[in-house]
């Protein structure tokens, strides 16, 4: 090619416009062209503040649910409503922010953290607290203070609200983009408790028996441990009657009881009783961590057996099935806990 040729610059809207070999090419912008210069301005990440555009912004906490039996998401389903205490690095509380269930679902639960000064801090996030069966206190206090308790602390008949806790150690606060993960526990559990005979001749009705779950797990601290210093009662929700089809004994007819209890702890006692009305005596008393806890092992997450409190803290509900033979239908002679079955001889302790 000839390099004294002359340069063509092509603009659009303005034909062919020749150059002076050797001059430096001139461009011409059409109307449009500034236009779109002007949008594009106008739509930068210093313009648009929009949480779900293309340039996020604000400091973030992403709350989870996967630790649960299943390993699955499920915060979206189940955590409504959260409150986040906020602490200095040495536990001074700062703040508390709530978001409601509505606001957690604009944002992908996701909670904004804003208006703090620049520096390092703790969150404690707590979902379900806003509940009446639940008592607070500590609110403004350090963190060492904090206490999360039942309002009943002697005895508690109802069906406990969901209860979930998260934190998060320490982190750098600034006015940078930043989302940090919260995986939630979850801290209630719930018991269907069937109890029958293991003849399908005789019957378990609704007056026969009391049952009730005793344990000093009442209150927890802002590490979710829990700090009680006596023990609450649980009694039924529910009661009713109830037939299991059991593969080996047949149509078995017996009475239901429905039971919430707080966090389940390996390291806490915690008594399932099952009392006869008739006399008051007691038919077992057994230790309800203990005995779920023994299927624990038999649960793995990524390859890697559960430990007896990880099960604890991941499961949620239990469905146990406590067989009773006898003259006076007073001897447990058979325990099944969801689908597995534990024989009085072999694994009970009475």
């Amino acid at each position: 090619m000839d390099s004294q040729r002359p340069y063509r610059n092509r603009v659009v809207g303005a034909g062919h416009v020749p150059a002076r070999t050797g001059s430096v090419p001139v461009q011409r912008f059409s109307l449009w062209g500034l236009l779109l210069a002007c949008l594009l301005l106008t739509t930068s990440c210093t313009w648009v503040k929009d949480d779900y555009d293309d340039c996020p912004y604000g400091f973030w906490l992403k709350l989870h649910y996967t630790y649960n039996i299943l390993d699955v998401e499920a915060a979206p389903e189940y955590v409504k409503d959260v409150s986040v205490f906020v602490y200095d690095t040495v536990g001074n509380y700062v703040t508390r922010i709530d978001a409601p269930m509505n606001l957690l679902r604009t944002y992908n639960h996701r909670v904004r953290v804003e208006n703090l000064p620049e520096g390092d801090y703790q969150f404690v996030v707590w979902s379900g607290i806003g509940n009446s069966e639940y008592a607070l206190s500590g609110n403004n206090l350090p963190l060492d203070e904090f206490r999360l308790s039942l309002a009943e602390r002697e005895n508690y008949a109802g069906r406990l609200p969901d209860l979930f806790y998260g934190c998060l150690s320490t982190v750098h606060y600034d006015n940078a983009y930043a989302v940090h993960d919260v995986y939630m526990m979850k801290n209630t559990n719930h018991l269907a408790c069937l109890v029958v005979p293991l003849d399908e001749s005789q019957e378990i009705l609704p007056g026969d028996y009391t049952m009730k779950v005793v344990s000093a797990n009442s209150t927890m601290d802002a590490r979710n441990r829990l700090v009680s210093s006596e023990a609450v009662t649980y009694k039924p929700f529910a009661q009713d009657t109830v037939t299991v089809d059991d593969i080996d004994y047949g149509l078995l007819h017996g009475t239901k009881f429905g039971i919430s209890t707080l966090r389940l702890m390996e390291s806490t006692d915690c008594r399932l009783i099952l009392e006869k009305n008739e006399t008051g005596e007691s038919v077992f008393n057994i230790s309800l961590p203990e005995y779920i806890g023994m299927i624990g092992s038999l649960y793995t997450n990524a390859g890697r057996q559960l430990t007896v409190q990880e099960y604890l803290d991941r499961q949620d509900f239990y469905t146990i099935v406590f067989f009773l033979s006898g003259d006076g239908l007073n001897q447990l002679l058979q325990l099944q806990v969801n689908s597995w079955r534990l024989r009085a001889y072999r694994h009970l302790k009475l």
